[in-house]
Order: structure tokens, then sequence, then C-alpha cells
């Protein structure tokens, strides 16, 4: 059992030290970036990013990182019921039994920009009810990281805000596999059918009260991420509008 156990353990510890690595390791000069970034101008200044996910490529520039099996990631369209392409773009998730992150490289002082908001949604709860075991139950239909990085890329931290089906909100949690990763729940139980849920949080003030001091180091990505892997159910998701500012928006 205790040899599972380990094998388990380097499974899902190894891939987070290598996001670290990569999020360390700066793109190649001759990579091109696709910007699917719309900077809200004016105010400038006010809004850092703006990630409105309302073209079919918008996520070109995120990278997808795979702990155990790929969950699906996508642009998709809605309105008035009918999926239509140019607006309303959204991200939609699903993951069957698998677990992994798409997650977008950018470097900012979160003292300068603290804020942090976004919309989502989930369809599909992972069922957690028929295991015990607190690496299996940590799999949640919605998270989205805000990812601090130093000079050396095992110095990282991770404010992770996430949405479990019946965990009270402002429960605070820390990952299974790495202490450097504090859990905030912020959304709690299922919401009327299509309903979207705003999110708003200063993350400042969040990383204060998960790890008790300020940091000391930049953010160096975001991420959003579905999965169901631990439970080996199924798990469903919607993100929208994640903006980065100095203000509460």
């Amino acid at each position: 059992m205790r040899r599972k156990t380990f094998i388990r353990f380097i499974f899902i510890s190894l891939p987070l030290l290598v996001l670290s690595i990569q999020l360390f390791i700066p793109y190649p000069a001759h990579q091109p970036v696709k910007m699917t970034v719309r900077t809200l101008v004016p105010p400038l200044g006010i809004i850092f990013r703006y990630f409105d996910f309302n073209e079919k490529n918008a996520l070109a520039s995120w990278e997808h990182k795979i702990f155990q099996g790929r969950v699906a990631y996508w642009v998709d369209f809605e309105e008035d019921g009918a999926r239509l392409p140019g607006g309303q773009g959204f991200v939609h998730s699903k993951s069957k039994g698998t677990a992994s992150a798409i997650f977008y490289r950018l470097k900012f002082d979160v003292t300068k920009y603290p804020h942090l908001s976004w919309k989502w949604r989930v369809e599909k709860f992972p069922d957690k009810t028929k295991v015990d075991d607190s690496k299996k139950r940590d799999d949640f239909a919605a998270r989205v990281y805000v990812v601090f990085i130093g000079r050396f890329f095992s110095n990282f931290k991770c404010v992770e805000y996430v949405w479990d089906e019946h965990l009270p909100e402002e429960t605070i949690l820390e990952s299974p596999y790495a202490k450097q990763i504090k859990q905030l729940v912020i959304q709690s139980g299922p919401r009327e059918s299509e309903e979207w849920a705003s999110e708003s949080r200063n993350v400042l003030e969040d990383y204060r009260k998960l790890f008790g001091q300020k940091p000391k180091n930049k953010v160096a990505a975001i991420a959003i991420m579905t999965d169901s892997e631990g439970t080996a159910g199924e798990a469903e998701a919607f993100f929208d509008d994640i903006k980065i500012g100095k203000n509460k928006t």
C-alpha cells in the first residue's frame, strides 16, 4: 500500500515541479506569441490584463500541463441557446477521470495589481462520496490558480481558488501534494441551471491570509483547471472574463 501511495505521489508532484521549471524558463526568442488578451484602455493602468475568450483562438497562448490524463479545454460560444462564433465566448472544460490544467505566463507585482475577477459555472461536480483518501478527494470541477515563483523554480507558492460541492465557503485547505499550494473554497454547492457566478478577490489579502505573510515573489502565471482523476469520474465547468487590475471590478 505504501508503494502505491508513493508512486501516486510521484505522478502528481513531479508534474508540479515540471510546471514550476516551465514557468521559470522564459519563452525561446524565436517562439511567436499570439496575443489573444485584450487590455482595457481607457482607463489605462487600471486593468493589467483582460481575457474575454471571445475569439476562437483565444487559448492560443495558453499552455497545457498534464498531471494525469488530458482534460479537454476549448473556447465555446453561446447566445440565446445557440452556440455562435464571434462573441459571447467562454472556456469550456470537461474531465473524464483526468487531471490537467491550462496556464498563461505573465509577470506582475500583486501589490500593484491585487484584484482578480472572473466568472465561472459548474455543470458537473466530481463525486467524492465514495472516496476517503485525501489525495483522491482533491478533485474539483473548477479551480483558478495564481502562481508565484522566485528566482529559483523550486521557490514557488500558489493561491488556489476552488468551487466545491459540499465544503463551506471560505474553507482553507492545503493541497495534499504540496504545502506551497493553499486552497480557498469561494463557491459551495450547485447553482441554478446555466447560472454563472461572478468572483472578485483581493489576491494580496488572500495570500496573507493563507500563508501568513506578504508575497516575496511576483506572479508568474495564472491557471484554470478541472479534474476528476482521484474519483475516476467526470467533471465539467466553464470560465470567462478573467481580469487582473488595480481595483475591484
